[in-house]
């Protein structure tokens, strides 16, 4: 199990998962993998870029994060998933936010996920509030492929994330909730930019 987090820091715009009612829901035994994580999943500053698949590896060996071209393209893969983060934490902290900030890191699944969550988040008159934490790592990068893809796995934490009511600040978390779980990531290259594209909470993996 990963220790080290990252704070999650509101950025200047946008944050993924079901409603928060989901991210935050605990499930119930085992919990299968491959469940879609359509909170849109948070984005922290960026650490240091972990060990990256190389394109057509096998995935048992990992290259140095800072050597080649796939340590590269890590690297901004990695901005690109903590500013994605940063965006949500700062959307979800708003009740007058229309989420437009997360269109500049997301789309597909992911953003449609996320403003799903952000609208009933303001239907229920409330916000998140506190940090998530993150401790997210390049996985896979493929740069072979058209458009060129890239997996980021995180132990995400949310913990300390909490809903809360919007006008008296009132946690309102689901009794149970799922407070750590694996969030797999998934980016394709647009053009000059990466997007977020799909988020997969692996609630039968342990981080």
């Amino acid at each position: 199990m990963r220790q080290r987090g990252n704070v999650l820091r509101p950025g200047a715009v946008g944050i993924s998962g079901v409603v928060l009612l989901t991210v935050l829901t605990a499930c119930s035994g085992e919990g299968s993998a491959g469940s879609t994580d359509r909170l849109a999943s948070p984005g922290a500053s960026v650490a240091t870029v972990a060990p990256v698949t190389p394109s057509g590896g096998s995935g048992t060996e990992s290259i140095a994060p800072t050597e080649g071209p796939e340590g590269a393209v890590g690297r901004v893969v990695l901005r690109t998933y903590q500013s994605w983060w940063d965006a949500k934490v700062d959307a979800f902290g708003r009740l007058d936010s229309d989420g437009a900030q997360l269109s500049a890191y997301s789309g597909g699944q992911a953003l449609s996920d996320s403003m799903a969550s952000l609208h009933q988040l303001h239907e229920a008159k409330m916000v998140m509030v506190g940090l998530p934490r993150t401790s997210p790592r390049v996985s896979q990068v493929d740069l072979k492929a058209n458009p060129q893809t890239a997996v980021v796995e995180d132990c995400l934490d949310v913990s300390e994330w909490h809903q809360a009511d919007a006008a008296s600040g009132a946690t309102k978390d689901p009794q149970q909730r799922l407070s750590r779980y694996l969030a797999v990531t998934k980016l394709r290259k647009s053009g000059n930019s990466w997007l977020i594209v799909e988020v997969t909470r692996e609630v039968g993996r342990t981080c």
